[in-house]
């Protein structure tokens, strides 16, 4: 941790990563670090009972925190997330995970943002049941630690309101004003500090860069200008007709959330 953020109560945590995960499918961009949220909960079980986690590429424009994880997670439930985008305008859409398994549709959450009630995901072994999905349906991970989880789960979690990971896409990008998400989650391959061609409007960029250039001096000078969103006429047309034809189907997602620190079900 570079000296200038050494003021913050942050402390380094080494957890050993378990064979069973170490063996666990892995991509180009995803390695079996990513795994790693699988172990936080027994890991900090003795110190804490709720942990809100965040992948590395979240973007934090508001929203309380404490408030967050107070929220009232539905009974039985170990974990509240924020149902996956491919779901928004079709909500029983049948995720790959599913059907290579050939089980019915139903509600599948991005992994990128959970909020673990650390009791009851303990009580519920839940650990265990993951390593055993790891080992028995290698085939059926195609989305990795986040298909792990959407079948430990299945059934078995609380639907958070998307302004708590709101997932930037050509199929969402120009909804950002209108709903005034709190995280936003550079998701996918396009990044704003790699993908610096036009399809990120400037303000994103330059907050990394400003970031950068305070911590992480280095990465701040490897990091081309970005580039007017007019610079990339082709993929802004594309978003904006794709965000058109979807709007009347994403709205019925939108309106179930009236309170964003109330979780609800997601399958009603």
């Amino acid at each position: 941790m570079p000296a200038s953020l050494a003021q913050l109560p942050v402390r380094l945590c080494q957890i050993r990563i378990q064979d069973t995960i170490a063996q666990a499918p892995v991509s180009e961009r995803i390695n079996a670090a990513s795994y790693l949220r699988l172990l936080l909960p027994s890991a900090f079980a003795a110190d804490y009972d709720r942990i809100l986690y965040l992948d590395a590429d979240i973007f934090l424009i508001g929203g309380d925190l404490s408030r967050l994880l107070e929220v009232e997670l539905l009974a039985g439930h170990p974990i509240a997330a924020v149902r996956t985008s491919h779901q928004r305008n079709k909500m029983r859409r049948l995720m790959p995970e599913f059907k290579k398994l050939r089980m019915t549709p139903a509600p599948y959450f991005n992994a990128g943002v959970l909020l673990i009630d650390v009791p009851r995901w303990e009580g519920t072994e839940t650990l265990s049941r993951a390593l055993k999905v790891i080992s028995d349906h290698p085939d059926a991970l195609v989305m990795h630690d986040q298909s792990v989880l959407n079948l430990v789960f299945r059934g078995r979690w609380s639907e958070l309101s998307v302004v708590w990971n709101w997932m930037y896409s050509g199929r969402f990008s120009y909804m950002i004003e209108a709903c005034d998400p709190f995280l936003i989650h550079f998701a996918g391959r396009m990044k704003p500090w790699n993908t610096l061609t036009g399809e990120f409007p400037p303000k994103y960029p330059n907050a990394y860069r400003d970031f950068f250039l305070q911590h992480y001096p280095e990465a701040a000078a490897q990091m081309p200008v970005p580039k007017s969103i007019f610079a990339a006429p082709k993929f802004h047309k594309k978003s904006l007709l794709k965000q058109w034809y979807d709007f009347n189907r994403f709205m019925p997602y939108m309106t179930r959330f009236d309170d964003p620190y109330c979780a609800v079900d997601p399958d009603v």
